[in-house]
C-alpha cells in the first residue's frame, strides 16, 4: 500500500544519493585532470635548469603557443625590455625562500618585453620585497636572449582587489589590463623569468608544486553516500518491522470486538 511515510524519505534518499554520487564522480574526473597535468608539468620542467631548447623572436611565435601543450615550458625570448613596469601584489607562499620577515610582503615586477619585430610579450620579473620597491632600478632596454617559463592569466577571483592602474599597481596578471594600461596588444601566454638571479626583482618564482586533493574529496563525497544509503536503508527496516509487530495486534483487536458482537 502506497505510503508517504515511506515515499517521501526513499524519494529524498534518492535524491541525496545521486547528488553525492554525482559529486564523486566530479572529483574522479578532476582528480584524472590534476595528474594529467602534474605529468605534464613535470615532463616540461625536468630540464628547467638547463638551457631552453626553443627561442621565440616574432608575434606568429607565440601564436602558436597554446595552453594545454606549452604551460611551465622553457623558452628563449629574444628581444629587449620596455621602460613600463606593473607591479603585481603578491601572496606570501610566492616569496623566495630565506627572507627577513619584514621583506616577506612584496611584488612581482611585470613588464612588457619587445621581440625582434617589435611584438610585446609580458613578463614577470620576479620577486621585490615591499621594503625594495623605491630602489627599483629602471629596466635595460639592451637586446638579449631571456630564458622564462611560459604561464597564462590568472582569472580573476570575486575577493581580488580592483587594480589601480595610476599607481602601477594590479592584484591580477591580466595581460588585457596591462595591455590596454602600457597601450599594448598583449598576447595570453605570460614569460616568468627562470633565473633566480642577484638582487631585486628576483626571477625563479614559478610555483611547480600544485595542490592534488581530488582523491580525498572524491572518497569523501562516496563515504557520505554508502553512509546515506547503509541509514536509509536501517531506517526502513525498522519501519517494515514495526509495521508488522503492529498488523497481527490490530487483527486480534477486530477479532475480539467481532466475538463480542457475536
Amino acid at each position: 500500500m502506497f505510503s508517504l511515510r515511506v515515499f517521501l524519505p526513499a524519494s529524498l534518499t534518492l535524491v541525496m544519493l545521486t547528488v553525492l554520487l554525482m559529486l564523486g564522480n566530479w572529483q574522479v574526473e578532476r582528480l584524472a585532470w590534476k595528474r594529467d597535468l602534474l605529468q605534464r608539468i613535470e615532463l616540461r620542467t625536468q630540464d628547467r635548469d638547463g638551457p631552453a631548447k626553443r627561442t621565440l623572436t616574432r608575434a606568429s611565435d607565440i601564436a602558436k603557443l597554446e595552453k594545454r601543450e606549452d604551460e611551465y615550458r622553457k623558452v628563449n625570448l629574444r628581444g629587449s625590455f620596455g621602460s613600463q613596469v606593473g607591479l603585481w601584489f603578491t601572496q606570501i607562499e610566492n616569496k623566495p625562500d630565506g627572507l627577513s620577515r619584514p621583506d616577506a610582503v612584496g611584488y612581482h615586477v611585470l613588464s612588457p618585453f619587445y621581440l625582434t619585430d617589435g611584438s610585446a610579450i609580458m613578463v614577470d620579473q620576479g620577486f621585490v620585497p615591499l621594503t625594495q620597491v623605491e630602489g627599483l632600478r629602471a629596466n635595460k632596454t639592451v637586446e638579449q636572449s631571456l630564458a622564462v617559463i611560459l604561464r597564462w592569466p590568472d582569472a580573476r577571483g570575486r575577493f581580488d582587489n580592483a587594480d589601480r592602474p595610476e599607481a602601477n599597481l594590479f592584484y591580477v596578471r591580466d595581460t588585457d589590463a596591462l595591455g590596454k594600461h602600457w597601450g599594448l596588444a598583449l598576447p595570453a601566454p605570460i614569460g616568468e623569468v627562470a633565473a633566480a638571479g642577484q638582487g631585486w626583482p628576483r626571477g625563479g618564482q614559478t610555483r611547480m608544486v600544485i595542490a592534488n586533493n581530488h582523491l580525498q574529496y572524491a572518497v569523501t563525497w562516496f563515504g557520505l553516500a554508502i553512509v546515506l544509503v547503509i541509514i536509509s536503508g536501517l531506517w526502513h527496516i525498522r519501519f517494515y518491522k514495526s509495521g508488522r509487530r503492529f498488523s497481527p495486534n490490530q487483527n486480534d483487536a477486530s477479532q475480539n470486538h467481532e466475538n463480542g458482537n457475536s
